[in-house]
């Protein structure tokens, strides 16, 4: 009877470590998840983006050249608004996470998720409506998420305080 309670015992605590363990999991990747899709953020080199031109085109150098000097900047430009809404979830963590009046505290972790899901969800809105083919394969969704980072970026900033005040 001992050994059969403390099985037990034994076992509802390793589920509960295991529930704890996956449900922590679950909240990190809500919180940041891969909203890259079929854009590539971080292939910024001009040689990478001339493979890139390359493999959806049959241009002339000049035009591969042109071609992949947008796609390159158009990849900046969505790192760069990636960076600025990742720093905006940052300061925005920072500024309440400490703030227990009205429940800032509490609402939070569920401000921090709605952002991530309003960007995707622009992202999903966007991509529905569009049907890129040639070169626009790449430039759409990297101009996609770049737009929808600022949106969202923006969203987040807006509900900063303003530190003059």
């Amino acid at each position: 009877m001992i050994k059969i309670v403390c099985k037990n015992v034994i076992l509802g605590f390793f589920a509960l470590l295991i529930a704890i363990v996956v449900s922590g999991t679950i909240q990190t990747w809500a919180a940041n998840p891969n909203l890259d899709g079929d854009s590539h953020p971080t292939r910024l080199k001009l040689n990478e983006c001339i493979a890139d031109v390359k493999e959806v085109t049959a241009w002339d150098e000049k035009e591969t050249l042109d071609a992949a000097h947008k796609i390159c900047n158009i990849r900046q430009s969505h790192a760069k608004q990636k960076v600025r809404f990742l720093a905006s979830l940052k300061k925005l963590r920072e500024q309440y996470q400490n703030y227990t009046n009205h429940g800032f505290d509490k609402q939070l972790p569920t401000a921090i998720a709605d952002s991530w899901t309003i960007v995707k969800s622009c992202i999903d809105f966007k991509e529905g409506f569009t049907y890129p083919h040639n070169v626009a394969l790449l430039s759409v969704p990297e101009d996609i998420r770049s737009g929808c980072y600022s949106l969202g970026s923006s969203l987040v900033e807006s509900a900063l305080f303003n530190e003059t005040q």
